[in-house]
């Protein structure tokens, strides 16, 4: 995978990620959830930052 492939990646994550916090705040978090959103969100967190570790590194 080229650099710009990785950074396409990371950002398309990103915005998937900010939708869904965004579609969450205006509709709230469905009873029983939160403790599964804040651990996909963590691990969102740590592809995106492997992947921008992985693209510096080329």
């Amino acid at each position: 995978m080229s650099g710009d492939e990785v950074h396409a990646t990371v950002r398309r994550i990103d915005a998937s990620m900010l939708a869904l916090a965004n579609t969450l705040k205006k509709f709230g978090v469905p009873k029983g959830m939160g403790a599964s959103l804040n651990k996909m969100r963590g691990s969102v967190g740590d592809l995106v930052a492997k992947l921008e570790m992985t693209q510096r590194r080329n």
